[in-house]
């Protein structure tokens, strides 16, 4: 038996979906077009930002505790596998927008 948790897919998704939501609710409150027209760098695709979100599975904490703490002696251990990171949110956007030229930028 491993100790790993298992994430299920409905709850990665709606992680993925929140954090995605806070990080554009985040880059919409930096005002970053207000920075860019302060030095007169409003060009189409000026500032390109690029951002990933990873979780490491192999970090997370089984919720059996008496697991944890108490471990069957009898029993040899089993060795952890690591498991791959996985990709939350991969996103790039350009500000100003190019295409509509939205201040608060659009997907590159």
């Amino acid at each position: 038996m491993s100790s790993q948790q298992v994430i299920d897919p409905q709850i990665l998704q709606q992680l993925q979906e929140e954090i995605q939501q806070k990080m554009g609710e985040s880059l919409e409150n930096a005002d970053l077009h207000s920075v860019l027209e302060k030095y007169g760098l409003l060009e189409d695709r000026v500032l390109r930002i690029h951002w990933q979100c990873n979780l490491d599975p192999n970090q997370l904490k089984s919720d059996d505790a008496v697991d944890e703490q108490q471990p069957n002696a009898l029993l040899p251990g089993t060795p952890r596998v690591s498991i791959p990171e996985i990709v939350l949110v991969k996103k790039a956007l350009c500000i100003p927008c190019p295409s509509t030229g939205s201040p608060l930028g659009c997907n590159c």
